[in-house]
């Protein structure tokens, strides 16, 4: 089956240190157990921004200029048919992060997603129903955990997740 293909270019928030490295360790062991696609964890603030390169990151850098580091807690792995939502872990949706999302979709001429969820996708393609819940109930000591993001990362996430690829970074105020 050909995987799903996605558009533009997307806002991330990205965990670092440790935790990153303990939830890329996770996304690559089940991406070589299930044959899928390895990617870098993020939370998509927004996704498929259209425009050049050059004007969506000078955007990016004043939207993060005026960002202050936000906190993003999960603590359910959950799955869905969707592709990019295979299983993931559920943030709590708080006040800070539904307020990023506002910011940064209005900073692009959009108007905000009243159906934002935010989440850290786990694993990307398509699973039976009995296999997803396994992995749930597996996973589930790796549901609570949490992290501060301090930058806005830029992502060119046009076609297929091995294609995609970072464009830049911009520290949230009060970050050096």
């Amino acid at each position: 089956m050909e995987e799903p293909g996605a558009r533009g270019i997307s806002l991330w928030l990205m965990p670092e240190g440790e935790e990153h490295d303990r939830l890329s360790a996770l996304i690559g062991r089940l991406a070589e157990r299930f044959a899928t696609a390895s990617f870098a964890p993020h939370v998509t603030l927004l996704p498929g921004v259209p425009g050049p390169e050059r004007e969506v990151l000078a955007i990016a850098r004043v939207l993060a200029a005026e960002t202050t580091p936000i906190p993003v807690d999960f603590s359910v792995v959950d799955g869905l048919e969707h592709h990019f939502r295979c299983l993931f872990l559920r943030a709590h949706p708080r006040r800070a992060l539904r307020d990023a999302h506002e910011r940064a979709a209005r900073r692009f001429g959009r108007e905000p997603q009243a159906s934002f969820d935010p989440h850290l996708s786990l694993l990307y393609g398509s699973l039976a129903a009995p296999v997803k819940a396994a992995l749930v109930r597996e996973l589930a000591g790796e549901a609570t955990t949490h992290f501060d993001a301090h930058a806005l990362h830029v992502w060119r996430t046009q076609g297929a997740v091995g294609e995609w690829r970072p464009l830049g970074s911009f520290a949230f105020v009060g970050d050096d």
